[in-house]
């Protein structure tokens, strides 16, 4: 074929607007390059602004930073307005631009327009009528469900646990609550004899207490009580409490071939609050169904009484004792499993001020397993389940989670790793105003 044959042969971009679902497709033939990108920019210009728009790049056979730059700025303009800006079937050499430019994960990107659609949409009807947003963690459908002020309550503090203090004294008896979601360190029994010296993880989720005791044999206990009682309560030296109901429901869906790690959906929830609530505070409470691609977790081995005090006199976070109080995992202990998450998240990004600083020290820590961050401290703990019912079309969180319990496998119960990665979830979003003393003790 002759250089005259070829140039016949390549087009700038042709631009075919369809709709789906009620969202605009506008389908890229051709080339964009910096000939094609003047021509794009006004066709897209022309699209209405504040909806949603994915573009079809099944048939994009090209991509220049002049191009990226179109796209870029169509995400732009259409964030400003609320909106979402999606990429769908991109072919290899137009990934691999999108990747040098660094606008990969900026603009979500699915396999298949139908796949696009699906996600922008939310996925179910407890998306529909929501506010959406895309980000580089994946796309976000809020719902408001709820207006009280959000707290979370504090009963003990996490130092007597990293510094191996508990006492008898410092262990309360928490009775259980039926839309009770928490986490902390705790343990069943009916004696001191019986809990003090196996208590572990421990988190509470809509009427279920499931725990990790520190016996040796790495198998976790739960309870489900059917009416409330004195006698069985949660014995704990840490717990932390959600409060006030939750404000918004939220359904998240990552994009396609890229989980997005429980730390990048904190994230994204911490910016998009800083945009879109105006009581936010730096500190959320989260619980979450959440569809794990990989589960990363931590527990630990031994329970954090004064008795079993390290002899080198350091915490037990210390890399000089972490492996040998902590089972954390360097692969994935997970995946394709059903996570029921309880947790909350600190946001260093944000004005802090209005939280009791000394009340929110006794709720976090580092744990080493974690990748470090200069930007958010978290605490999550989950639990995993198999052959979990499909999410259903409520945006009750007690409701979801019942049904989780009632009808799933229950498989295992860890301290919950930033790092594990998630395709798709439910979440229950408490915006945290307080941070206080829990003074509702058994």
């Amino acid at each position: 074929m002759q250089c005259a044959d070829l140039a016949q042969k390549t087009f700038p971009v042709k631009i075919e607007l369809r709709s789906e679902q009620g969202i605009n497709v506008a389908k890229l033939i051709g080339r964009l390059d910096g000939f094609g990108a003047k021509k794009a920019q006004h066709l897209i210009a022309s699209f209405a602004p504040g909806s949603a728009l994915i573009f079809d790049c099944s048939e994009l056979s090209y991509l220049s930073s002049a191009g990226v730059r179109v796209l870029f700025t169509a995400h732009k303009a259409a964030t400003a307005e609320g909106a979402v800006v999606a990429l769908s079937a991109v072919q290899p050499y137009c990934a691999a631009v999108l990747e040098m430019s660094e606008l990969a994960g900026v603009i979500p990107v699915y396999s298949s327009p139908g796949e696009a659609v699906r996600a922008l949409r939310g996925g179910s009807a407890a998306a529909e009528g929501g506010e959406l947003y895309a980000t580089a963690a994946g796309t976000f459908v809020f719902h408001t469900v709820g207006s009280a002020a959000g707290t979370i309550d504090i009963l003990g503090d996490i130092a007597n646990v990293i510094e191996c203090a508990i006492t008898s004294e410092l262990v309360t008896g928490k009775p259980f609550f039926e839309t009770e979601y928490s986490l902390g360190l705790g343990a069943l029994g009916g004696t001191p004899e019986d809990y003090l010296p196996v208590m572990g993880e421990a988190m509470m989720a809509a009427g279920t207490m499931v725990w990790l005791p520190t016996d040796g044999n790495d198998t976790p206990d739960y309870m489900i009580p059917r009416k409330a009682s004195t006698a069985v309560v949660l014995h704990t030296g840490f717990n932390a409490s959600l409060r006030g109901g939750f404000n918004e429901f939220v359904a998240f869906t990552a994009a396609s071939g890229r989980p997005a790690s429980v730390r990048e959906i904190y994230r994204a929830l911490f910016d998009l609050a800083k945009e879109r609530r105006p009581d936010y505070r730096g500190v959320l409470g989260l619980a979450m169904r959440a569809e794990i691609h990989e589960a990363f977790g931590a527990g630990l081995t031994k329970s954090p009484l004064l008795t079993n005090r390290p002899p080198n006199g350091k915490m037990i976070t210390d890399v000089s004792n972490y492996d040998t109080w902590f089972e954390s995992d360097k692969t994935p202990r997970h995946q394709g499993s059903t996570a029921l998450i309880c947790g909350a998240g600190e946001d260093l990004t944000a004005d802090l001020s209005p939280i009791d600083q000394d009340l929110l020290r006794r709720m976090f820590y580092i744990n080493l397993a974690n990748k470090a961050s200069q930007s958010e401290v978290l605490h999550n703990h989950a639990v995993f389940f198999r052959h979990a019912p499909s999410p259903g079309e409520t945006q009750d969180m007690d409701v979801e989670m019942r049904r989780v319990v009632e009808e799933g496998e229950f498989v295992d119960m860890r301290h919950l790793l930033d790092q594990t990665t998630v395709n798709s979830a439910l979440i229950a979003v408490n915006y945290v105003q307080e941070v206080r003393e829990d003074v509702r003790k058994g």
